[in-house]
């Protein structure tokens, strides 16, 4: 009878103590918070778990024609180009035939969290419409295969740049490209986000509650544990 007490007043202290996190203002809830206005750029690798990533930004193209501007990288065994007018945006693979490239090009198309086809291009406007605190993530896919093409981001500062044409004005718009997933550690960094009440895009009640199972879990075996090898808990 004791341990289901402990066990019950754990659950309970569990759901107590998230519903009181959740009413802190945001103000007060440490550095970072979108009403300071020093925030640095994001981290890449705070946004991905890709195996294999390629970043850069708005400085890092290069004059091709007219308008055009190109950035070349490698990613996955192939050469990539994304182009750009500074008004929209392109990706795609060079075509090699016999080792030697002749301009062919095997293009991407973006397709949002939501599944909605970007086409081949991606706009600032639809880059702000897709995006969430000034993060905009895509899947690709060849457009002409339907294969994969690995995954793509747009992120900026919006604490100081209000949209992303505002972050490309300032050069300080910046792009990911990643392929394949991180193995490393992934299922830790989980549950640590679990456990800590941090699952990104996870509503907060719903962290709680997922959370709150995991944690009653850990308290019984562990309580379990004590009353089994330390014999005169158990009869307390």
């Amino acid at each position: 009878m004791a341990e289901l007490r402990s066990f019950v007043f754990a659950v309970s202290f569990i759901v107590l103590f998230g519903a009181l996190l959740s009413s802190v203002p945001v103000d007060y809830q440490g550095q970072g918070t979108p009403n300071d206005p020093i925030i640095t750029p994001i981290d890449p690798n705070l946004l991905t778990d890709f195996s294999d990533s390629e970043p850069w930004n708005t400085t890092d193209f290069v004059p091709f024609f007219g308008p055009i501007e190109i950035y070349e990288y490698e990613l996955n065994s192939r050469e990539w180009i994304s182009v750009t007018n500074g008004s929209y945006f392109d990706l795609s693979s060079k075509i090699y035939w016999l080792g030697i490239w002749l301009g062919q090009l095997d293009t991407v198309r973006f397709k949002n969290l939501q599944g909605v086809d970007r086409s081949l291009s991606i706009t600032f406007d639809e880059m702000e419409a897709d995006s969430e605190d000034g993060v905009a993530r895509y899947t690709l896919v060849f457009a002409d295969s339907g294969n994969s093409a690995g995954g793509f981001i747009f992120y900026w500062n919006e604490t100081l740049y209000s949209d992303p044409s505002d972050a490309w004005d300032n050069d300080v718009l910046y792009f990911l490209h990643g392929v394949g997933i991180s193995t490393d550690a992934n299922i830790v960094n989980l549950l640590l986000s679990l456990l800590f009440l941090q699952l990104p895009q996870v509503p907060f009640l719903i962290s709680v509650l997922l959370a709150t199972t995991v944690w009653s879990m850990i308290i019984y075996l562990l309580w379990f544990i004590i009353i089994s090898m330390v014999p005169f808990l158990g009869g307390a």
